[in-house]
């Protein structure tokens, strides 16, 4: 069905990206009640479909957000932290594992950054959208799954492999 094939890219998704930037910086708790609602909302679908344990946690977590907003931003910050121990200790890799722990460190100290770096993001990601659907880049960005609309059969290219027997052409 041709209706199906529509790209979700350009600049419709990049105004609508501009000002979703601009909202979450103008107000940026209004990103974790958000999250709230919509944990709440999925985990009456998960109990709706039978799903009585993952649909319980996550109205419990939707609505313990949804009370204490800013206990989202310490969660992120302490799965950073948590991951960059691991990354440290079992993964042995030190350096993601050292910029996770500081990462985490900044939003234990300050919450809110992340809402403002989740802003500056969207309105970032915004503006190449844009920029790409007036071919400001050129090809540069074009080549990217993320600034086009990316579809698997795009990224699919035919191999011609060599048969012994065939000639090479």
């Amino acid at each position: 069905m041709p209706w199906l094939d529509l790209e979700i890219s350009g600049l419709v998704a990049g105004i609508i990206a501009i000002i979703l930037g601009i909202i979450v910086i103008a107000f940026p708790s209004i990103l974790n009640y958000i999250i709230g609602i919509i944990l709440v909302i999925f985990g009456v679908l998960y109990i709706i479909g039978g799903d009585w344990l993952p649909g319980i946690v996550s109205i419990l977590i939707g609505i313990l957000v949804l009370i204490f907003p800013a206990i989202l931003n310490y969660l992120v910050a302490a799965y950073l932290i948590l991951l960059g121990l691991w990354l440290i200790f079992a993964a042995g890799s030190v350096v993601p594992g050292i910029i996770n722990i500081v990462f985490g460190v900044i939003i234990l100290i300050f919450p809110a950054i992340l809402n403002y770096i989740f802003g500056i993001y969207l309105i970032i990601v915004g503006f190449i959208a844009i920029a790409n659907y007036y071919g400001w880049f050129g090809e540069t960005l074009a080549m990217l799954p993320l600034m086009r609309g990316f579809r698997i059969r795009d990224s699919v290219r035919p191999v011609r492999l060599p048969f012994p027997g065939r000639a090479e052409s």
